[in-house]
């Protein structure tokens, strides 16, 4: 019966395709942005050139596109998963260097790669990794919903055009984030040896839908 149930979730979860995830969950308050050391910054607003965004030895990594209007990335599915551990590269070029029509925007966290979690919607019980471009810098986040209850840590800064790693380990009782060795916990909704739920790929938002192309490079490992 669960799993019956969680195939009509699922089913209702890709027919379903909202403007935005949650309009007003999503958006992280200015007040908790930080200040990353060691990273040059640059204006918000810097330019987006897409003659500069092309990175040729990333031949191996699947590139997904939030195209200019949309929320979703190109060919979104909801593919059944179940996880103990994800472990992923990922790489974003200049393409997701942008700025929100809305300054106030500019804060909200972007999804970069996850699943669902506890055989639920994902905005029940979820786990991803997030990032925005803020101040100059990119940054990446820890990125949950537990019961319900929606979480993030920032947990780095990493560079544009350069792969990065991401892992993240499913426990009993929480989730463990790693970005480039350095690790966080979040709380995870149920206790379940696996992460028993859907594929949550690249989505734009937030708010606001995606100011242009934007694309993302993702090899799971």
């Amino acid at each position: 019966m669960r799993y019956l149930l969680f195939a009509i979730i699922l089913f209702i979860t890709g027919c379903k395709k909202e403007k935005s995830e949650n309009p007003i969950t999503d958006k992280k308050p200015v007040h908790t942005t930080q200040q990353s050391s060691g990273v040059s910054a640059t204006p918000n607003n810097i330019q987006y050139n897409p003659s500069k965004s092309e990175i040729g030895f990333a031949d191996s990594f699947k590139t997904y596109y939030n195209r200019k209007g949309n929320n979703y990335c190109d060919n979104n599915d909801y593919a059944l998963t179940q996880y103990t551990f994800l472990h992923f590269r990922a790489i974003l070029d200049s393409s997701c260097i942008y700025a929100t029509v809305d300054p106030t925007n500019q804060s909200d966290i972007n999804k970069l790669f996850g699943f669902a979690d506890c055989t639920s919607h994902h905005q029940t019980n979820s786990a991803r990794f997030g990032w925005n471009w803020e101040n100059g810098a990119m940054h990446v986040y820890a990125y949950c919903y537990a019961g319900n209850v929606r979480s993030y840590k920032e947990l780095g800064t990493v560079a544009l055009n350069k792969a990065f790693d991401c892992k993240l380990y499913v426990l009993p009782d929480r989730y463990v984030f790693e970005l480039e060795g350095k690790k966080d916990t979040m709380t995870r909704g149920c206790a379940d040896n696996a992460a028993i739920g859907y594929k949550l790929l690249p989505y734009f938002g937030g708010n606001e839908p995606a100011p242009h192309d934007v694309r993302v490079k993702i090899r799971e490992m």
